[in-house]
């Protein structure tokens, strides 16, 4: 079994300085609303993501008339809890990234006493396709290798240039270690599971410059037991949502915003876009007049990432008990799979496979009996052909979902972390954006996105000198 922990590395200060910071004291759902003293405005939102609905509700809270406008017949956005495997099953977004009091949705959870569980990083068992499950002191030779490719990876990062790719990078240092076999295998599955499944990219699409540049909040990663879209539950209570609109124009005026959708005619005061940064670059919303080069410029730099999920049941647990991570170690990392099985979580034998970049979008254009056969395959490599066939199963597509383009946001070659702060200003305080794009300190993260939708709701007040409901540092998300 393996003792490393790609996360705790970097907590313990042996590579990585994370830089902490205070989460907001904020009024959450089921607290006492403000009453308007004026006529409310009108703010429509587009997206019942989390970030739309946060954005929703503190303005609720502050007297505001809000309408969300969500294209899909759910709320959620990139969060989706499936049950057809008979346990909560999230498809999009799985972790609270750091559950310590300052992360607000651990906040959040705890208040709407929804149930979390922490996953066991340093639970991991990996097999090699030729040596089968790796011996103790093969996990302490891939350790070492691994921490000294990051130590030099950081090192690196502090003089490259914006226009250099993670993988120029990695090779060079790969190459200068010298492993070879199962050792090489390893340290391969390593860099792929810590920087490629993590950030849903390729190496050669991620920025060496601005990989890990973001900020972090401390503790543990924990899932959600009885699924995320609990916690969307409890944020979405109370506010208007208008389903199946698909927002197609948003217009600006002397006088306010006018949203058209595929069904009607929307007209008020503000307006807030919340939806994925791939529905932004697909050019699904026509923006009159349109947006500024600066911003257009910015939408193009980033990138959206693919993560799919291929999930399984099986008549029952062939793997070991406790095991929160398993992966197959093979010559190649480019068709890699993490395996994480949820009987830690909740005691069932369903196992769930991550593909990230490239490999992720490739599932889209197969059958999911080939994308099945494909993760079965893997797991025979490691517990051999008496694996049986599984039971049931369910597989994602976000890269083909026309509200989502993708995962979560990156910065490639030739993009800045900056590129997220003019993403997130306003035009002429009426149409305001928010999102995991959004948001410099938190990208591609739920609590990114949750921020994201507080701090565009004080911009809306502060631009109304509106009575104020929500205290929160200014600028905590950006």
């Amino acid at each position: 079994m393996n003792t490393i922990s790609r996360r705790e590395l970097i907590r313990a200060g042996l590579l990585f300085a994370t830089q902490l910071f205070t989460g907001s004291n904020v009024v959450h759902a089921g607290s006492k609303k403000k009453e308007a003293k004026e006529p409310a405005e009108t703010v429509f939102v587009v997206g019942a993501g989390v970030a739309g609905l946060t954005a929703a509700a503190r303005l609720q809270e502050s007297g505001f008339r809000v309408i969300v406008l969500e294209g899909r017949s759910r709320s959620g956005g990139r969060i989706l809890t499936d049950h057809s495997l008979g346990v909560p099953l999230d498809l999009g977004a799985a972790w609270i990234h750091g559950n310590s009091q300052s992360n607000p949705l651990t906040k959040l959870a705890r208040r709407l006493n929804i149930a979390t569980k922490k996953t066991d990083w340093d639970a991991l068992w990996l097999y090699d396709f030729d040596e089968g499950e790796l011996a103790d002191h093969v996990y302490e030779k891939i350790d070492r290798k691994f921490e000294y490719v990051l130590e030099q990876l950081y090192e690196a990062q502090e003089i490259v240039g914006e226009d250099r790719s993670i993988a120029e990078s990695i090779n060079r240092i790969v190459k200068h270690t010298g492993t070879k076999g199962v050792v090489r295998r390893g340290l391969q599955w390593y860099l792929t599971s810590y920087i490629e499944t993590e950030y849903a990219v390729d190496f050669e699409d991620l920025s060496h410059r601005y990989w890990d540049e973001d900020s972090a909040f401390s503790g543990d990663d924990v899932i959600v037991k009885p699924g995320y879209s609990q916690i969307i539950k409890g944020i979405s209570k109370g506010i208007s949502i208008e389903y199946q609109h698909v927002v197609q124009r948003i217009s600006l005026n002397a006088k306010g915003v006018s949203i058209t959708t595929n069904k009607d005619l929307f007209k008020g005061d503000r307006v807030v876009i919340t939806v994925p940064l791939g529905v932004l670059q697909g050019g699904g919303i026509v923006f009159e007049p349109e947006l500024p080069d600066k911003k257009i410029r910015s939408i193009n730099r980033l990138a959206m990432g693919t993560m799919n999920k291929v999930a399984l049941r099986f008549p029952k647990r062939f793997w070991p008990k406790e095991a929160y991570i398993l992966g197959l170690l093979e010559n190649t990392t480019k068709e890699m799979v993490e395996y994480f099985p949820l009987n830690p979580y909740n005691g069932e034998s369903v196992i769930v496979g991550l593909a990230r970049g490239r490999h992720a979008r490739s599932w889209e254009e197969k059958s999911k009996e080939e994308v099945v056969e494909e993760a079965v395959t893997d797991l025979r490599g490691m517990f051999g052909s008496s694996v049986p066939a599984p039971s049931a199963s369910v597989l994602t597509a976000w890269h083909s979902d026309v509200f989502a383009k993708g995962s979560y946001p990156h910065v490639p070659p030739g993009g800045s972390l900056s590129d997220y702060r003019v993403l997130a200003k306003p035009i002429d305080s009426r149409i305001f954006f928010a999102g995991d794009a959004t948001t410099a300190s938190y990208p591609a993260t739920v609590h990114g996105a949750y921020l994201s939708g507080e701090r565009v709701a004080r911009e809306i007040i502060k631009s109304t000198s509106h009575p104020e409901s929500i205290d929160t540092e200014p600028g905590s998300d950006r």
